[in-house]
Parts: C-alpha cells; sequence; structure tokens
C-alpha cells in the first residue's frame, strides 16, 4: 500500500476502529494479515463496510514497515 494522508477526523476513526478491536481480544499484534483474522473482524463488525478489516491492513502494514 501506498502512503497516504488522513485528516484528523478519519485519523480518530482509524484510532476508534483499531482501540475497539484491541479492546474485543480480536487482534492480539499478529506481523501478519491472515484470513482468519480477517473472517473474525468480518463476523464481529458486518455492517462497517470493511473499514475495521481496512484498519486492521493498515496498521500491520505500518508495524512492518517501522519495524515494531
Amino acid at each position: 500500500m501506498d502512503e497516504y494522508k488522513i485528516g484528523e477526523s478519519s485519523a480518530n476513526d482509524y484510532v476508534g476502529r483499531l482501540n475497539g478491536i484491541l479492546n474485543r481480544g480480536i487482534y492480539n499484534e499478529e506481523k501478519e494479515w491472515n484470513p482468519s483474522l480477517k473472517q473474525t473482524i468480518e463476523k464481529e463488525y458486518e455492517n462497517s463496510k470493511g473499514h475495521y478489516v481496512l484498519t486492521i491492513e493498515r496498521y500491520i502494514e505500518y508495524m512492518g514497515r517501522e519495524g515494531k
């Protein structure tokens, strides 16, 4: 994925989604994206239009770029 800029409101939305996923124990700092994680997120947030999946995909990619 390419790096891109987002506004403050969008950034806050991402943070909220990420915190929700972490608080529910769905994501546990996996280093790689996997189909099981995607299925779990889609089931838990079935009306999200893919926003939660995209949040985790981008977070995992970011963490990989940063070497974390």
